[in-house]
């Protein structure tokens, strides 16, 4: 890691958006890598080589694991039924390997949460709000932009495949507002990813245009008929679209914003990373069949 190293911090609590790093490791590696019964392994090698390689690299002594849980009752989807609906269908051979890369962090010691109410991205934002209570300065690993709006000064968000580091301070120049008007970015411009519609005609651009003149939602909704007098070309043309489409707004900065204050099992702040239960390593290493080496890599590692 480069720039400011987060593990010579004083309290720093590392929060890995899981997800990211499984699918990574199920389109990087060949499905020629299979456990003990021959079926694919190569999105938990994925995951738990960048797990070893974080904790050799920064030996944190704080670290937890959000996963995507099956939304069984999704407070997303309450709000809009489509959220997400443009996804296609995960394969069952990947499916299963989440559930091994939540058997491998519990075998690791490292904590894992999920619920079937609230995204990864919330867990992280409710765990980020409560450990900052606590003085810790907060790391998030992932590669979704949407998780920047959590930063405060002093956090860091990681890229950790790109090596790409942002502080606080680096969000505006990389998403043009800072990370408190993410939320709004998106609800205005809309996320193709997640489904999410934006006003028509207006994009990351242009959404950044009015959230410097106006920063927030609520604002700009309050001085819409003076969206024209903005010095930009098209400003009338913006005025007209955000007067015909505002009504989606609320709902969209609804789908956008990070819950922190989301309602999940698991220890409140209880996320010291205290070492690998061996036995449960070793059960874990012979059903995925792993070389000797690897095995060797992870009963070395040592907290701090």
């Amino acid at each position: 890691m480069t720039e400011s190293n987060p593990s010579t911090d004083n309290k720093r609590a590392y929060l890995v958006d899981s997800s990211i790093y499984i699918f990574r490791g199920w389109h990087f590696y060949d499905e020629t890598i299979v456990d003990c019964e021959g079926n694919p392994s190569n999105a938990i090698y994925g995951f738990t080589e960048f797990l070893r390689e974080l904790l050799e690299l920064e030996q944190p002594e704080y670290i937890a694991c959000a996963f995507d849980a099956k939304q069984t009752n999704s407070y997303r989807r309450e709000i809009f039924p489509e959220y997400k609906a443009n996804r296609p269908t995960q394969p069952a051979e990947l499916k299963n390997q989440f559930r091994h890369c939540r058997d491998f962090c519990r075998a690791a010691g490292i904590a894992d949460f999920s619920s079937n109410r609230f995204e990864g991205d919330d867990i992280i934002g409710t765990l980020a709000t409560r450990l900052r209570e606590d003085g810790f300065k907060i790391t998030i690993l992932s590669a979704d932009k949407d998780l920047a709006q959590l930063l405060r000064p002093g956090d860091i968000w990681w890229d950790y495949a790109r090596n790409k580091i942002l502080h606080y301070k680096d969000v505006e120049k990389n998403f043009g507002v800072k990370p408190e008007l993410i939320a709004d970015l998106l609800a205005l411009a809309g996320d193709k990813v997640d489904n999410i519609p934006g006003i028509p005609g207006i994009g990351y651009k242009m959404a950044s245009n009015l959230l410097k003149k106006y920063p927030g939602i609520e604002h700009i909704m309050e001085n819409i008929d003076k969206i024209s007098e903005m010095k930009f070309r098209g400003s009338k043309r913006i005025q007209m679209l955000v007067e015909q489409h505002q009504h989606i707004l609320p709902m969209t900065k609804q789908l956008t914003t990070i819950v922190t204050d989301a309602e999940f099992k698991g220890p409140k702040n209880d996320i010291r990373w205290n070492g690998i239960d061996e036995d449960a390593m070793i059960t874990m290493f012979n059903r995925l069949d792993a070389a000797r080496s690897r095995r060797e890599r992870w009963y070395n590692l040592q907290p701090v």
